[in-house]
């Protein structure tokens, strides 16, 4: 069994990798930021703007790869700002809602004034 590559139209990536691979059920999403994919640009405004998008931008990535949210088992969270966690543990309780996945989040500095960046392990289609 070999990891698949998933191509997803719209979303770019930093560098050379995908954005997502599939390994037999499961789905691998690579990080994915608050960048908005029409724009290349972060959304101006506060950072649940920026989180808000960077979890649509996940959303995009499982539902390319026939998953959801809330099919999602582990969830990383990279963050720059202490300030800003109340407001991405609200974010992600709305996000996930009856199951909320095992969870890591860590504060890091990010590219070009990035906020937030995302990655998950996720069930794929059943």
């Amino acid at each position: 069994m070999y990891p698949e590559p998933l191509q997803t139209p719209g979303l770019t990536t930093l560098g050379p990798y995908s954005p997502a691979v599939t390994v037999g059920p499961f789905v691998f999403v690579s990080a994915q930021s608050g960048v908005v994919p029409a724009t290349g640009e972060v959304p101006p405004g506060p950072f649940e703007a920026e989180c808000r998008q960077a979890f649509a931008n996940l959303e995009s990535v499982l539902k390319a790869a026939g998953s959801t949210l809330d099919r999602v088992a582990k969830l990383t969270v990279f963050y720059t700002d202490l300030a800003d966690l109340p407001a991405l543990n609200e974010i992600c309780a709305h996000c996930f809602p009856a199951r909320p996945p095992a969870r890591s989040a860590a504060m890091v500095t990010l590219p070009g004034g990035r906020r937030i960046s995302v990655d998950a392990i996720a069930v794929g289609p059943a």
